[in-house]
């Protein structure tokens, strides 16, 4: 299934919607220690995955690399065993103070990551990288964390995480991938989302509007409609689909320089907290909003 990346310096644009937004749920690991940030490696905060092993889709949900980032130690990444290459970008310039694993919650506890290296860059996704971490993971253990000194502490834009092998099962999977620390920028937006949109594979014609005072909107299947915020580059929805009353909330972005938008959704209520209902996905057709 497909369905659907500003608030000018950080601040939520439509302020009135940002308490009833469900953020992602975080994970023992990512729990922020005393005043540090929020994890800046997940979707939430507008992380994206700009390339992982082409054997695990963005969109199959039951082993996705966003299922890394998407703030819940409940859904994992799985892949085929052997060298596995993740590159991140971050929405904003970025001094890390640590970085942190969850391994727990696989069927098999043999295809946690073993060893690792981290390489940051400043200079963009192809090049420019520095290793600032290497090391060892245990199995089935989360909150796995690795802090830098403050004299040492590295700024990225771009994170390359590789696994370089795996406890000996023939698969490899873990369940998070954080980073704390502080945002040097602050600079992500997102353009006017204000359109016609494409979401055949999951949610049929999409219209949304743009507005100083939030962004509303609606969609076809079960005659959907939302609300929400957009922050930084994150769009924040809150969906209700009429037909079958089902209550949803959504954290979207535009892939980057594309007219795309994906996200992640769960559906509202505690039963839900540690897992998304699914991935939604949508192409951008025009400029002007229909009616629904």
């Amino acid at each position: 299934m497909t369905i659907l990346k500003r608030a000018p310096l950080k601040r939520a644009r439509g302020m009135f919607l940002a308490s009833v937004l469900a953020a992602t749920t975080m994970s023992a690991s990512a729990q922020p220690q005393g005043n540090e940030a929020a994890d800046l490696f997940s979707f939430s905060a507008g992380a994206w995955i700009l390339s992982a092993p082409e054997d695990t889709p963005m969109p199959q949900m039951d082993s996705s690399p966003l299922n890394l980032i998407d703030g819940s130690a409940a859904t994992d990444w799985t892949g085929e065993v052997g060298e596995a290459v993740f590159v991140l970008e971050l929405a904003e310039r970025t001094e890390l103070s640590r970085i942190a694993f969850d391994t727990a919650g696989l069927n098999r506890n043999q295809k946690a990551p073993n060893q690792f290296v981290v390489e940051v860059s400043e200079s963009g996704p192809d090049s420019g990288y520095e290793q600032v971490l290497g090391g060892a993971l245990k199995m089935a253990q989360n909150g796995q964390s690795f802090a830098f000194k403050p004299e040492d502490r590295p700024t990225a834009r771009w994170v390359r995480l590789t696994i370089l092998n795996n406890h000996g099962d023939d698969y490899q999977g873990f369940t998070g991938f954080h980073g704390y620390g502080r945002q040097l920028s602050q600079g992500a937006t997102m353009p006017d989302l204000t359109g016609k949109y494409d979401g055949a594979s999951g949610l049929g014609r999409i219209n949304i509007t743009d507005s100083d005072a939030g962004v509303t909107g609606c969609y076809e299947w079960q005659q959907g409609e939302f609300k929400g915020v957009v922050d930084g580059r994150v769009l924040k929805l809150q969906m209700h689909q009429r037909e079958n009353g089902e209550r949803l909330n959504g954290v979207f972005q535009l892939v980057p320089g594309e007219q795309k938008l994906v996200g992640l959704v769960r559906t509202e209520g505690s039963a839900h907290r540690d897992a998304y209902a699914d991935y939604y996905s949508a192409e951008k057709q025009g400029n002007r909003a229909n009616t629904c």
